[in-house]
């Protein structure tokens, strides 16, 4: 025989190649006739043995086909082959000779009985499984209803301020409840005008009294011009300083009144008209404002005069009387609301 590895010639039989010595026991043939498999671990078993080399199963007589070699018994079962017309044995030529008989199942399964209780069970679900389906849907449905409203907390989903700001070192004295805008209310503060709550006012009421502020501040800027002119320019540092403390607050206020006119209630658009008047009107008080408070910084600064009076000779200053004042008192009597 030849070696596998190499190809040198060795002897018949031998363990392994005498030139590389590789092993040749793979390489050997154990004739099938002389063996049989073992039932319990499918061993090669000698011919002549009664137990397993391999686990010690007994062996018995192992069956043997027509050939004489020894089969495995695969436990399948047989049946006899088809009779031959013209002979009393099987067609194949002797009554012992037998063939594997196919094991065939259906896969389509039968018919069940239609009155069967199962049947019934099988096609419908169970009273059980229906009650656990209803209740996990309610309780499900329950939950997100839950955290959705929060029910112990009602005010987990109010944003507006639940504390009344303090307005007073802004210029506007008083509480504000609420911002304006805010949920679509107006603000309100704790101090009443001229004795009347404005949560109960009526609109004309809160009109009419917005326009008076008007006019009052329009005095106190002709004031603060007046002690600009003879204390801002020749004034001590304190005479200097209170004038300029006295104009930012009114600035303040000017600008907080034309905020509160913004908000007033038109009445349905009766009052649309008169608003829209104050609000210019408060809008000369807060530009003739401003340039007062650029000339009391000036006078602070101890500037001379020129620049002092800088500011004021942008809007027209003129012997107590500017562009803005002017326009002011040309239609402040006749833009003045009426009842309606």
């Amino acid at each position: 025989m030849r070696c596998p590895n190499c190809g040198a010639e060795a002897p018949l039989g031998a363990a392994s190649c005498p030139a590389c010595h590789y092993d040749l026991g793979l390489t050997q043939r154990i004739p099938v006739t002389k063996v049989t498999w073992c039932p319990a671990c499918g061993a090669l078993v000698p011919q002549d043995a009664h137990a397993c080399p391999k686990c010690g199963a007994p062996v018995g007589a192992p069956a043997r086909s027509k050939s004489g070699r020894a089969v495995r018994d695969l436990g399948i079962p047989t049946i006899e082959g088809p009779q031959d017309p013209g002979g009393p044995g099987p067609a194949d030529g002797g009554a012992d000779a037998t063939r594997a008989m196919p094991r065939i199942e259906s896969a389509i399964p039968s018919e069940p009985d239609p009155e069967s209780p199962t049947v019934h069970h099988d096609r419908m679900p169970r009273t059980r499984v229906l009650v656990l389906a209803a209740v996990a849907a309610l309780a499900l449905a329950g939950g997100t209803a839950l955290w959705i409203t929060h029910p112990w907390d009602p005010n987990l989903y109010v944003t507006h301020s639940r504390t009344d700001a303090d307005t007073s070192m802004a210029g506007f004295p008083g509480y504000i409840s609420a911002l304006t805008g805010q949920d679509g209310s107006t603000p309100t503060t704790d101090a009443s005008r001229d004795g009347s709550d404005s949560g109960t006012a009526s609109a004309y009421q809160l009109i009419s009294d917005d326009y008076d502020k008007l006019g009052a501040y329009a005095g106190k800027l002709d004031q603060s011009v007046s002690e600009l002119v003879s204390t801002g320019v020749s004034g001590t540092a304190a005479e200097r300083g209170a004038g300029k403390s006295a104009a930012d607050q009114t600035a303040i206020e000017i600008s907080n009144l034309i905020d509160d006119i913004a908000s007033l209630d038109d009445a349905g658009g009766t009052y649309a008209d008169d608003i829209a008047n104050m609000t210019t009107l408060g809008n000369w008080l807060r530009n003739r404002s401003d340039a007062i408070c650029k000339a009391w910084d000036a006078s602070v600064a101890m500037e001379a005069q020129e620049r002092v009076l800088a500011p004021l000779s942008k809007i027209g200053y003129a012997s107590g009387t500017d562009s803005y004042r002017t326009l002011f008192n040309e239609n402040y009597e006749a833009w003045k609301p009426t009842e309606r």
